[in-house]
């Protein structure tokens, strides 16, 4: 997974890279290997190309085509990704542009974006906003209003939502200028796209989850995003445009990779594809197509067909599932299945054809981990697929979290200490589960020779300790540098414009 973003502190260009892997016994595994200061001559695509391909070779690591790479869906990305990888773009910066684009962009590619209403509201309330900030009054209000920021995910939502909180109070605070445009919103539109909105928040968290495989969400998370977009006839015309607008965009630019149909159907919740049963096939081809090759492969020699022999047997219905997650309502309606009796080739039409039962909140990888003996061909492409995040969001809040490590009394760090202490900070908790075992015996083991050495040589061990202690205790003149898990950081953070993602 990789992202780049350019301008981003103190006049430095930074690269984030990070890395998904699922072992061997299928568990889910994610590491940030840095936050590179970027020092090639310009920015297009063959450069970025050649700098990332430069620090994944300190790693040991060299992108081929069975390697997947997410990131952000700029043409240079798209360009320096193309060849010898395989690009799958990050599915958050497809729906946040188009969420942008709804209430601030006037016209794309010489079309009108036809969102006059919401845009107008927008604007006011960017104005109100910005006046109550500047006035110094957010003190007399029960919530801190928060500024649009374009590189916030679903920032005109954080925006609209904090000023609906306030919008009784605001009256209060206004200079008379302002009056007209308080005046001018209305509320009940307000409430109304902001709970439109909410859906799109929800969707962005379950697709920005860095511990837990997110690949499968993807496109059930898609069709229920166009089926939310559905216009009804009772709705304001200012969300009917938004409805009409991001519909169309959703269908138009996000763009669906074979790997997300792929784990759509591998995942025992969406297999039935109830939210749009048309894409099925084209997930049952595509998973057809990867065993055959995963099956030759092992069987060089072999290169007959697979063939099946089925038998149906009537089983019991699946039981119900209770849940108010957003998730949840993607899931597949309880149906009567079939039994399946096949050649030990058949692992796709056994699986499609298996009564299980999986609730919402149990561990896809515990499942698979639990039938890797049964379908192990279906295990490995899992294996591998699952890997793969629905966006790079861990490269996002990387930078982010950047904001604790340089600040306003921190400012003269080396960028080469920046990527270590970043480093330190996200695998900080990776790093210490790491042989945990084999470090306690190697302590056992020198205390043990310890005991078992002479005097004098116990005496010289001694006076070195005291002579590498007093060492470390001269003063030496050096940054302040605190390193500190992600958990504490977050408590410690404020709500304010520079808190991006």
């Amino acid at each position: 997974m990789v992202q780049l973003i350019l301008c981003f502190i103190i006049g430095i260009h930074y690269c984030g890279i990070a890395l998904n892997h699922i072992n061997s016994e299928l568990q889910f595994q994610s590491f940030v290997l840095g936050c590179y200061p970027y020092d090639h001559e310009n920015h297009n695509a063959s450069q970025i190309r050649q700098f990332v391909d430069s620090k994944l070779t300190e790693y040991g690591l060299i992108l081929d085509n069975q390697k997947f790479v997410v990131t952000d869906n700029e043409n240079r990305m798209k360009a320096a990704f193309k060849d010898s990888c395989c690009r799958v773009g990050c599915a958050i910066h497809y729906v946040n542009k188009q969420l942008e684009h709804t209430f601030t962009t006037k016209e794309i590619n010489k079309i009108k974006v036809n969102c006059d209403i919401v845009q107008q509201m927008f604007s006011n309330i960017r104005k109100i906003v910005a006046h109550v900030t500047r006035s110094h009054k957010q003190c007399k209000l029960s919530h801190k209003l928060q500024s649009y920021s374009e590189t916030r995910f679903n920032g005109a939502f954080v925006t609209m939502d904090i000023f609906l909180l306030v919008f009784d109070e605001l009256i209060s605070v206004m200079d008379l200028n302002f009056i007209n445009y308080y005046l001018s919103i209305d509320k009940e539109l307000l409430e109304c796209v902001c709970c439109f909105l909410k859906i799109f928040e929800q969707t962005i968290e379950e697709l920005s989850k860095d511990t837990e495989p997110t690949i499968y969400k993807v496109l059930p998370l898609r069709e229920y995003l166009l089926n939310h977009c559905q216009v009804n006839a009772d709705d304001y015309d200012g969300l009917k445009e938004i409805k009409i607008f991001l519909k169309l965009r959703i269908e138009d630019v996000w763009i669906l990779h074979g790997v997300h149909y792929i784990t759509t159907l591998l995942h025992p919740l969406f297999k039935n594809f109830r939210m749009n049963p048309h894409l099925k096939t084209k997930a049952i081809d595509l998973v057809k197509n990867e065993i055959l090759k995963r099956h030759l492969l092992s069987n060089n020699n072999n290169s007959s067909t697979i063939a099946a022999s089925v038998v149906f047997t009537s089983t019991s219905d699946i039981p119900s599932i209770n849940s108010n997650s957003l998730l949840s309502k993607c899931f597949d309606l309880p149906t009567t299945t079939q039994k399946l009796a096949s050649t030990s080739f058949d692992e796709l039409d056994e699986y499609l054809n298996l009564n299980v039962e999986f609730h919402d909140d149990d561990d896809i990888l515990i499942f698979w981990s639990q039938h890797q003996s049964k379908f192990p061909i279906i295990a490995s492409i899992v294996q591998d697929y699952y890997a793969i995040p629905a966006s790079n969001t861990v490269v996002e809040r990387l930078f982010s979290s950047s904001k604790n490590t340089i600040s306003d009394r921190r400012t003269r760090l080396d960028t080469g200490k920046v990527n270590k202490l970043l480093f330190l900070q996200k695998n900080l908790s990776v790093l210490k589960s790491f042989d945990k075992i084999p470090v306690k015996e190697v302590v056992n083991n020198h205390l043990k020779r310890k005991t078992t050495e002479p005097s004098s040589t116990l005496f010289q061990d001694q006076e070195q300790t005291m002579t590498a202690d007093a060492k470390k205790i001269k003063p030496v003149k050096q940054d302040h540098i605190v390193i500190c898990d992600d958990n504490d950081s977050e408590q410690n953070k404020e709500n304010d414009d520079s808190d991006l993602f």
